[in-house]
């Protein structure tokens, strides 16, 4: 089991160290360091923060000494933050960058992760998680003591509540995420080769129209099929010379057909915009019409106006459909693509006009040789389409699981809260309430990071927010150590600290209520193996004297009042 052993300060070669236990409790009184000891704490384990808190002046250094049931770890840092480390106790610290110091302290945590769970987590979040990344679990800090709205205190700040919503998503949705970091992986994938062959296909594409330009330049028929195209290029290739057709079309004639279909065109476009707007002009008239007959459709003095607006609404849609018989998109396509002919022989024509010498041909076969060369390798248009259908399915498809998350380990995760929480025995004002509600009942929202209760009223299942500090702090114990059972059972090999400090917890209880939960407590924790660090400005019974640790002298003997 892994535990932090010691804490020591240093002080121009002198030290002042403390031992924990499995379960430690710190007793002092207000002012006197409880709170800068949970600074110390998150310092020593890898915070970026400065150790700059009230009290702990005149330390050079903070050694701290880690233990598991293979090895110890023994880490350093000095008031600068620079980073140190040893392996045996007899060697000499190693200077480190905060990375290797916390990869070291990751180690001592688990030697070997499960790789699967930190994969998928790099792929969500875009970051190499280490225990930092979880340290909100690890303390339950005085300034969040029984806030509910926010269960874990040291997510009061928006960014870290943001942050933490995300990591909540990834511990109770973790077959979804998965779901969805393979699927993005194979978006990945099939985004990279709809890349390609699309730049390939532009190319292939502008290609197409410098080999079209060329045609014209050299007055060539062209058809955009490569095997005749390739045809007629080698025929003028070997002769430099272009067979006339029998009948050649007026050029005046071809422009006028030209232009008039380009009229044809805006007409069709006209009229199309012109049935759009009649359409969603009558769609309007139909559902005002609508509304006024069932406001009137129950009144019988109305039979005549009923019967009339319903002939309307029918005419309407009789008139809606006959408008909508007409493709106007088809029917512009097709004259475009007329109009496309008649612009190529055109072209063809003014190119005849237009002198082109033997040595401007010769450059011009030698360009169309080298890009007849790389049109033969042809685009398959067919896979580009799949692909591109693929990327929209998976995009689909991963939106939907990221809106679809499974409530099921949620309602199992607040039916074992409900329980530890509501266990009888315990001789507790607010508990034995609770236990006298109908239907009482504790739901955490991982996904808000609050928590409420449930209870009935009259014929409903109704939330509320359960009231007293000494009940909600409470709740907010048990639920950061039903969460560490939690990850224990479904993320197993993780790294994540088994370690939990509160601080000032007993603020909100009286100490007859405190005595009695304390117990609890410590035997909920024994059965999860974590480490618990207790500070307290009450003593309580029942604490062994090596888990005892008195700080009511002052936390920091070198500090200078």
């Amino acid at each position: 089991m892994f535990k932090l052993k010691s804490i020591k300060f240093i002080h121009d070669e002198q030290t002042q160290e403390y031992e924990f236990t499995e379960h430690s409790f710190v007793y002092g009184e207000n002012t006197k360091g409880k709170t800068a000891l949970t600074m110390v704490i998150d310092y020593i384990l890898g915070s970026s923060g400065k150790l700059t808190y009230r009290g702990l002046d005149h330390i050079d250094s903070i050694e701290a000494h880690l233990t598991n049931d293979m090895t110890n770890l023994w880490i350093k840092r000095d008031i600068q933050g620079n980073c140190f480390y040893k392996r045996t106790e007899e060697s000499d610290f190693i200077e480190v960058s905060l990375d290797i110091y916390k990869d070291n302290i990751c180690l001592m945590l688990v030697s070997k992760p499960n790789n699967r769970y930190l994969d998928i987590y790099r792929k969500v979040f875009d970051e190499r998680p280490t225990f930092r990344s979880f340290n909100f679990l690890n303390y339950i800090e005085e300034k969040g003591v029984g806030d509910l709205s926010i269960v874990f205190t040291k997510t009061k700040d928006i960014k870290h509540n943001i942050r933490v919503r995300n990591i909540m998503n990834f511990f109770f949705n973790f077959e979804k995420i998965e779901q969805i970091y393979e699927k993005e992986l194979l978006l990945e994938q099939s985004s990279g080769e709809l890349d390609k062959i699309t730049r390939d296909y532009q190319e292939y594409q502008r290609i197409q129209i410098q080999q079209r330009n060329i045609f014209k330049e050299l007055q060539l028929p062209y058809t955009g099929k490569y095997q005749m195209d390739y045809k007629s290029f080698c025929d003028f290739k070997n002769t430099y010379t272009r067979k006339a057709k029998e009948k050649e079309k007026d050029l005046v004639y071809l422009s006028q057909a030209a232009f008039a279909l380009s009229e044809e065109i805006k007409l069709y476009q006209f009229m199309k915009n012109q049935s759009s707007n009649m359409i969603e002009r009558k769609e309007r008239i139909k559902r005002l019409l609508s509304i006024l007959d069932a406001v009137v459709d129950d009144t019988p003095e109305y039979a005549e106006y009923t019967q009339f607006i319903k002939n309307t609404i029918q005419r309407i849609d009789d008139e809606n459909v006959i408008l909508s018989l007409t493709d106007y998109n088809r029917v512009i396509k097709d004259i475009k693509k007329e109009k496309g002919h008649l612009d190529d022989e055109i072209a063809l024509l003014k190119g005849k006009a237009v002198e082109i010498s033997y040595e401007d041909a010769v450059k011009k076969v030698g360009l169309l040789e080298h890009l007849f060369y790389v049109l033969r390798e042809n685009i398959d248009v067919g896979k580009m389409e799949t692909l591109k259908k693929k990327v929209d399915e998976l995009k689909k498809e991963i939106k939907e699981l990221k809106l679809s998350f499974d409530q099921n380990k949620v309602n199992t995760f607040n039916e074992r809260l409900t329980k530890v929480y509501l266990r009888e025995g315990l001789a507790i004002k607010h508990l034995d309430e609770d236990l006298k509600e109908d239907c009482f009942s504790l739901e955490y929202d991982p996904f808000r990071v609050c928590l409420y209760a449930k209870h009935r009223e009259g014929d409903k299942i109704v939330k509320f927010m359960p009231g007293s500090m000494a009940r909600q702090t409470h709740i907010q114990i048990l639920l950061y150590l039903t969460m560490f059972e939690y990850l224990i059972e479904n993320f197993p090999d993780f790294i994540y600290m088994p370690l939990l400090v509160v601080d000032s917890a007993n603020q909100s209880m009286e100490i007859n209520c405190f005595n009695k939960i304390y117990p609890v407590i410590m035997e909920m924790v024994e059965k999860i193996g974590i480490q618990t660090i207790f500070i307290s400005k009450d003593k309580i019974d029942g604490i062994r004297s090596e888990d005892f640790i008195d700080i009511s002298g002052g936390l920091n003997r070198f500090h200078q009042s």
